[in-house]
């Protein structure tokens, strides 16, 4: 007679250094509202705000967001440079997500404050938004890249990153939601009083709703982080003085990565297409969809938004599960086709003959994908710093986190950016008459929302098959550093080093 065996679950060796308690990971956690949220926010918002709360032309709206990328581009990689050669008491990313913190909520409290109802005259206010806007995205870089660091610093663990960057996502999600819906109302009910989902509200209480929740719930986080989260792994490298050569070669560094080029483009290509949908969502359930009532309720940004994101996490517990047993890429791509054909259904289904009720269902299946899409990049990144450093011998998490921050905000102001350069026709509200935009206006609304899914996530589904790191690989990987930290690399037999080899060049590429 046979008998069952039964598994028994492998304990966690909680004395191991490379562990991460889950208090820790909490708090860990708490500092991605920032990063799931402060892009978000800013994407579904300013380009509506400056707009239509402000009555800022739509192509110099446009082009104040990307000018601020340009700004980017600079203070991007040099907080990289920066806080790889921090050496402190506190760690190397851990004071400027404290001190970031607590500014950010400054910079909302100026950002959004209710100049127009001042007296202050359109030139002044285009002034004035471009100062604000780029205070914020200084300290956006200030707390963002170090945060981003702590993907790949918080354990040499591929297996403890995994779980903490999973709950992180879990934060992030969750702040993406509050951010791509919560201030979408809150804006409708500012800017068009008379189709918003909620009760008509003034210039200023719009200002203190966005200021002091998102401030405290994006500063307080990164606070929370900057406390209670250990930087595991330590500089590998002596601190390097800052020089010209060095700011453009760490400038340049992480593109020599084969494995960080497909990954980024995967990440932007995502990440763009969402913040577009965002910009977008207002115009389209405003303007497009203008007069629809759906649960007796004028149509609103809230039914493509909400069950977009709801969708997500409603996916992530499988694209999680998906990631154990097969691959990370094979994770992030496997529910694209959903959002592809839910972007082509946006902007083929006419008001005239379509119920509204079809628009929320479409929008849910686009979460289905959407939900890997957003969650495995930040899963992937440390694996990039990884192959660097078995490749290199370096560890330039900085640097990385850097030109990541940056192509992750160049992405999202492109993506708003072209809206704002292509819908030159559209009229600004009064905020307090409707104006009827034109049909080609209409048109172009919808066939952005289409082209720009359809086009952004087929090039990210294309990179998921071009990044070949897996966790067997990781494994290798992780052996041969362990080697190279000890001094021991020249030990490695024949066959050892071949493998080597074979693996840099797949996955890293020549080195120079």
């Amino acid at each position: 007679m046979s008998t069952k065996v039964k598994k028994v679950k492998p304990q966690v060796d909680k004395t191991n250094p490379d562990y991460i308690p889950l208090k820790e990971k909490l708090a860990y956690g708490v500092g991605a509202l920032m990063d799931g949220g402060g892009v978000a926010l800013m994407s579904c918002v300013m380009l509506n705000y400056m707009t239509d709360g402000l009555g800022i032309e739509m192509a110099i709206a446009s082009t104040i967001m990307m000018l601020a990328k340009l700004w980017d581009a600079i203070t991007d990689p040099l907080m990289g440079f920066i806080s790889d050669n921090t050496r402190s008491r506190f760690g190397r990313r851990k004071p400027y997500m404290f001190v970031g913190g607590i500014m950010l909520l400054v910079c909302l409290l100026l950002l959004f404050l209710p100049i127009k109802d001042y007296g202050m005259n359109v030139p002044g206010m285009v002034a004035y938004m471009v100062v604000m806007y780029l205070l914020w995205n200084t300290f956006s870089t200030l707390t963002q890249v170090p945060y981003c660091s702590l993907a790949s610093d918080i354990s040499p663990s591929f297996k403890e990153r995994n779980n903490a960057n999973t709950v992180k996502l879990v934060f992030s999600s969750a702040a993406a939601g509050i951010a791509y819906v919560v201030p979408l109302l809150v804006l409708e009910a500012y800017t068009e009083p008379e189709a918003a989902f909620l009760p008509a509200i003034t210039a200023t209480q719009f200002w203190l709703i966005i200021s002091i929740l998102f401030g405290l719930l994006f500063g307080g986080g990164l606070v929370i982080t900057a406390l209670f989260v250990k930087e595991r792994i330590q500089p590998i490298t002596p601190k390097v003085k800052f020089d010209i050569k060095s700011f453009f070669r760490d400038y340049a560094s992480p593109f020599r990565n084969k494995s960080f080029r497909w990954h980024i483009v995967m990440y932007a290509s995502a990440f763009m297409c969402m913040d577009m949908i965002s910009a977008l969502a207002v115009y389209y359930a405003t303007d497009v969809w203008h007069g629809a009532k759906l649960f007796g309720m004028n149509f609103s940004s809230l039914f493509i938004v909400a069950p977009l994101m709801v969708a997500a996490v409603v996916a992530f517990p499988l694209v999680r599960f998906v990631m154990d047993k097969k691959t990370k890429q094979f994770a992030f791509r496997i529910g694209l086709p959903f959002y592809i054909l839910g972007g082509i259904l946006l902007a083929v289904l006419d008001p005239e003959w379509t119920p509204p009720i079809v628009i929320p269902i479409v929008a849910f299946f686009m979460g289905l994908g959407f939900g890997g899409a957003q969650m495995m990049p930040w899963i992937i990144f440390p694996d990039t710093v990884d192959v660097a450093e078995f490749a290199t011998g370096e560890r330039p998490t900085g640097s990385y986190s850097g030109m990541m921050t940056l192509i992750r905000k160049c992405a999202g102001a492109l993506g708003v950016g072209m809206i704002g350069w292509i819908l030159v026709d559209y009229v600004e509200s009064d905020n307090s008459v409707y104006i009827q935009q034109t049909d080609a206006t209409l048109l172009t609304i919808r066939l952005l929302m289409g082209i720009a899914i359809a086009v952004l996530i087929s090039i990210a589904m294309f990179a998921s098959f071009k990044f070949k790191v897996t966790n067997k690989k990781l494994t290798r990987m992780r052996y041969f550093m362990d080697l190279n930290r000890a001094g021991q690399l020249d030990t490695i037999t024949e066959e050892e080093a071949a493998e080597r080899d074979q693996m840099i060049a797949e996955l890293y590429g020549k080195v120079k």
